[in-house]
């Protein structure tokens, strides 16, 4: 049987520098990495002690997708509204402490205090992570379709 998500959310996002994280909220030491590794840029991430950096390919508009699930999902091959392929996948191993995090970015490093909020049933995570993002040259005045980034949660083994 395929798992069903406890709870998603699909929101329209424009990251500033490229970037954007989910953090833990209650992490009042929070610190974005200053510095991109060769391999934070290969991997479009970065796995904090509590939340991770996400990395898009500019600073143009995303729709973001989370997904929370209580087992691991089936991991579809392909963007399943455009039918589009991954641009790329990574699985990693995050931590919230609280078993809440927020979503935010460069310019409003602290969270919005009412939202949104997003809980887990465990501290230890994993989560996929698709891109699939524009491919070609990007000219801001010429609309686009957005980067879809999709993010699936569950407990990790």
């Amino acid at each position: 049987m395929a798992a069903s998500p406890k709870g998603w959310t699909t929101m329209a996002w424009q990251s500033d520098y490229g970037q954007f994280y989910l953090m833990d909220r209650n992490d009042k030491a929070f610190e974005a990495p200053v510095e991109i590794t060769p391999e934070m840029e290969a991997r479009c991430l970065f796995v904090m002690p509590s939340g991770i950096t996400i990395y898009t390919q500019s600073c143009l508009q995303q729709h973001i997708r989370i997904a929370i699930y209580d087992q691991e999902p089936s991991h579809p091959l392909v963007e399943p509204m455009s039918d589009k392929p991954w641009t790329h996948e990574e699985t990693v191993e995050v931590r919230f402490p609280s078993k809440t995090f927020a979503i935010s970015s460069p310019s409003m490093p602290d969270p919005l205090p009412n939202g949104p909020v997003f809980f887990v049933d465990t501290v230890e995570c994993a989560m996929r992570i698709s891109w699939m993002e524009f491919q070609g040259s990007r000219d801001d005045s010429v609309p686009i379709e957005p980067d879809v980034i999709d993010i699936a949660i569950w407990p990790r083994p």
